[in-house]
């Protein structure tokens, strides 16, 4: 074999091996990928128990966010802060889920969970009223987001005043 055959043989060996590496390293991004859409999943799925652990944990701010929702008239001024505090934590969580979902960093099946309870919520008096005073508080690419959401009839989320649940038929 000659020198320049030799040589010929070395680079398509070269190329070859570089293929190989790139494919290896494709293969290893799109398990990276996944592995920071699971880590994201999970984190946000953390967060959220978080953010709804007040509803679960304290009984009277239970009652505040449910009467809030339909009526926020119906509350004290107190309340209402509770209530206003309470609605900037959540969508701030629904923001921040919104900016990783857009950046491939969260699954689309958990950003459609979350858009449909933002659409159930977008309905309520109280997030209504809320939006009007809070709105601003969030980016415009987030206000167009969800000011272009659907709104569909306002159905107590935890049923009407008076009644453990409503009827969930």
């Amino acid at each position: 074999m000659s020198l320049e055959q030799l040589s010929f043989l070395s680079q398509i060996i070269s190329a070859v091996a570089v293929v190989g590496s790139l494919i290896f390293v494709g293969v290893q991004l799109r398990q990276a990928t996944r592995a920071v859409r699971a880590s994201s999943s999970q984190a946000h799925s953390t967060t959220y128990h978080a953010v709804i652990s007040s509803l679960i944990n304290d009984g009277d701010f239970a009652r505040i966010w449910r009467v809030s929702l339909g009526n926020p008239e119906a509350i004290n001024p107190d309340e209402r802060v509770r209530f206003i505090a309470y609605g900037s934590a959540l969508f701030r969580y629904y923001e921040s889920s919104r900016v990783q979902w857009l950046r491939g960093l969260l699954d689309e099946e958990h950003w459609q969970n979350i858009e449909q309870q933002v659409i159930s919520l977008k309905s309520q008096p109280g997030i209504r009223w809320w939006w009007t005073i809070r709105g601003n508080w969030h980016s415009p690419s987030f206000r167009t987001w969800f000011e272009g959401l659907p709104t569909v009839d306002p159905v107590a989320l935890y049923g009407p005043e008076g009644t453990p649940g409503g009827d969930p038929s």
